[in-house]
């Protein structure tokens, strides 16, 4: 009767702990505040979207300084390092690196994003998608531009990460 009591005891305890979702909680920081709430809920489902249907995570993040790192290139690899962005052992991640201030975006990808989507790939993005909205002040334009163009291209059956 103790070992029932003890048991059913645990089995409630358990029941009752709220389960931990393994998705991402945020997939946008946008630290220099470019965009409205509405803006970052369209790119939040964007990549919420892309990440339940590949298992790839896409973050964006905005900043006006690189917190101490020389280039936006290094930037991004420390915050997609730092944010764990991409599942271990597949590392799938993309993280989009935008600065108003200093009038910079940059796509950088995982190792094993890198296989179907080349640093070439990334920068063509950025030159005919990215840019010419952003010189315009259009920043929303210009991001989202990248950002549906890297899921897009993600999506593609044939560039499935392994």
């Amino acid at each position: 009767m103790r070992y029932a009591l003890i048991a059913t005891t645990l089995f409630l305890c358990l029941a009752f702990v709220p389960k931990k979702d393994k998705s991402r909680e945020r997939y946008v920081y946008d630290n220099e505040q470019d965009f409205t709430a509405q803006e970052i809920q369209r790119l939040d489902t964007l990549f919420r979207g892309h990440e339940a249907r590949t298992g790839n995570e896409i973050v964006l993040v905005t900043t006006a300084s690189y917190l101490g790192w020389p280039t936006i290139f290094e930037f991004a690899g420390t915050v997609g390092d730092s944010l764990r962005v991409g599942k271990r052992g597949r590392n799938n991640g993309v993280i989009i690196a935008f600065s108003k201030e200093r009038r910079e975006v940059f796509i950088a990808t995982g190792l094993g994003t890198e296989q179907v989507m080349s640093e070439d790939h990334c920068q063509k993005l950025v030159d005919s998608l990215m840019l010419p909205p952003l010189k315009e002040s259009r920043y929303f334009d210009g991001i989202w531009a990248g950002s549906t163009a890297v899921v897009n291209h993600l999506d593609l059956p044939e560039n499935a990460i392994k």
